[in-house]
């Protein structure tokens, strides 16, 4: 099952209310005192995102700990080098890529109202994106959603 921001925040809501020690911190803190061959770093962004890997490590669907936005951009990486075979993107449109996967690595996922947040309200918002990718924005954004939060 796929791990969504309602269950996460339900996760983090409970864990805060056991102990005020029970964080992302003291846990993440924890596997790097028992195992830490299994422990790559830590992020000082993203905290609420990195319940995704603490979560999955816990359950050992992943076998090292690291920041969920390391995970999200070695897996956009991936599908970038796919979708690279059938064709290229502009310069234009990775640099927006590249805002996306950002917000993936903080958020979770990204979604249309997403694009009146910085910094894509900066740069145009969904009518840019819209301009940018056409009729294949949803698709292109369901994609992003599926294959870096997988």
């Amino acid at each position: 099952q796929r791990l969504t921001e309602p269950m996460l925040k339900e996760l983090e809501k409970k864990l805060r209310s056991h102990q005020a020690t029970w964080t992302e911190d003291f846990l993440w803190n924890a596997f790097a005192a028992t195992v830490p061959a299994k422990v790559k770093g830590r992020s000082q962004a993203g905290r609420f995102a990195d319940l995704v890997s603490l979560t999955r490590f816990s359950l050992e669907e992943q076998p090292v700990l690291k920041p969920f936005a390391e995970s999200v951009t070695e897996r956009f990486n991936e599908w970038l080098m796919d979708k690279a075979r059938s064709g290229t993107f502009t310069p234009d449109q990775l640099a927006w890529l590249n805002l996306i996967r950002d917000h993936i690595a903080t958020s979770l996922s990204m979604e249309p109202e997403d694009f009146e947040l910085a910094p894509f309200s900066q740069r145009g918002g969904l009518g840019k994106a819209a301009q940018l990718f056409g009729e294949k924005l949803p698709l292109l954004l369901n994609e992003l959603n599926e294959a870096l939060v997988a």
